[in-house]
């Protein structure tokens, strides 16, 4: 009978580890595919302002600095963007 109650007992601290170990590493878990999502949508609008942008002579370079600032800044980012190349 103890030896039963001993399992239930570490059967529900590995439960309750496990819901700690969770809420830890969920939230930077969050942020990364967050992250991620908005490098996607950055990307979409590059590749969509360099599609339409072919009809008026407009191209922004895909590289990693213009995908890291799309992606972080989204499309205020993109804008700077547009701004940059048409100013310089």
């Amino acid at each position: 009978m103890e030896q039963i109650i001993v399992e239930i007992g570490m059967a529900a601290l590995a439960v309750l580890a496990l819901i700690v170990v969770w809420k830890i590493f969920s939230a930077p878990i969050k942020a990364i595919l967050k992250f991620c999502l908005h490098i996607v949508l950055g990307l979409a609008v590059l590749l969509l302002v360099n599609f339409v942008g072919g009809f008026w002579n407009l191209y922004i370079p895909l590289n990693w600095v213009t995908v890291l600032i799309s992606g972080l800044a989204g499309i205020p980012g993109v804008l700077l963007l547009i701004l940059y190349t048409l100013l310089f």
